[in-house]
């Protein structure tokens, strides 16, 4: 936990030197998904934290892996999530990083840190240690009927038909939740669901650096993080993700069933 929490505020501290301005942007995609210089100098510095600790541990991370002598521990980092707001001046972007060990049998992430420089707020969980947001113990809230949830739905692209599905969807959650977000930076938000200001976030197709130390976090505040047919996501494979506070969780994959 400690290596992923340096190793998060030395991402951090890359982003909060760095002049937006002057970063170089290549596009990912025809016109939306981008990435920066901004992105790769703060994975660097991530990597940088993790390999001084743990020089045998490998990484795997938006911007490029590194190969590790010991395949039980892979580090799963992005050093910019949140990039186009990042870009642009919106101040809602973090770094994420999250430990996954193949131990026992087990397959898990266990220590995980999400770190907002703007803001200097520092997420961070160690499985069944429970989750702290600088410090203080995480709760998600209590939020029982979706009508009165907050949701996050966002999506990265530039396909027509991937735009086309995700506007039905959104127009579904906009029917049935209190209130429809589009934010960005999943880290982020996974964070903020489990200190109680998001009910719950849903989006398709996401990467394991996105989720992984969000989802620990999550869930080590009690709340839920599955597919859209329920099941926990305990792989590293991309996924579509309905993440929840628990209570709303079943009323939300029903109306995502019903797409």
């Amino acid at each position: 936990m400690s290596v992923a929490v340096a190793a998060a505020r030395a991402g951090g501290a890359v982003l909060a030197a760095t002049d937006r301005t002057r970063v170089d942007v290549t596009l990912k995609d025809a016109r939306v998904d981008i990435t920066t210089s901004a992105d790769a100098a703060s994975q660097a510095a991530v990597i940088a934290a993790i390999r001084r600790a743990f020089p045998e541990h490998g990484v795997i991370g938006e911007e490029g892996d590194v190969a590790g002598a010991d395949p039980r521990h892979v580090w799963l980092v992005d050093g910019l999530d949140g990039t186009s707001n990042f870009r642009h001046g919106i101040p809602w972007y973090c770094v994420s990083v999250a430990l996954r060990c193949r131990e026992h049998g087990a397959d898990e992430v266990v220590a995980g840190a999400v770190f907002d420089p703007v803001h200097d707020e520092l997420w961070s969980a160690g499985r069944g240690r429970g989750a702290t947001g600088n410090g203080v113990a995480l709760e998600v809230d209590d939020t029982a009927a979706l009508s009165r949830a907050v949701v996050v739905s966002q999506i990265q692209s530039s396909d027509p038909s991937a735009i086309g599905a995700f506007t039905t969807m959104f127009e579904a959650l906009m029917n049935a939740a209190g209130g429809v977000r589009f934010v960005g930076a999943p880290a982020l938000i996974l964070s903020h669901i489990a200190a109680g200001h998001y009910t719950a976030y849903v989006e398709r197709a996401m990467a394991s650096w996105d989720i992984s130390a969000g989802q620990l976090i999550l869930e080590e505040a009690g709340g839920r993080l599955t597919d859209f047919a329920g099941k926990r996501v305990a792989s590293a494979a991309v996924t579509d993700v309905v993440a929840t506070n628990g209570p709303i969780h079943e009323a939300l994959l029903a109306v995502l069933a019903r797409l």
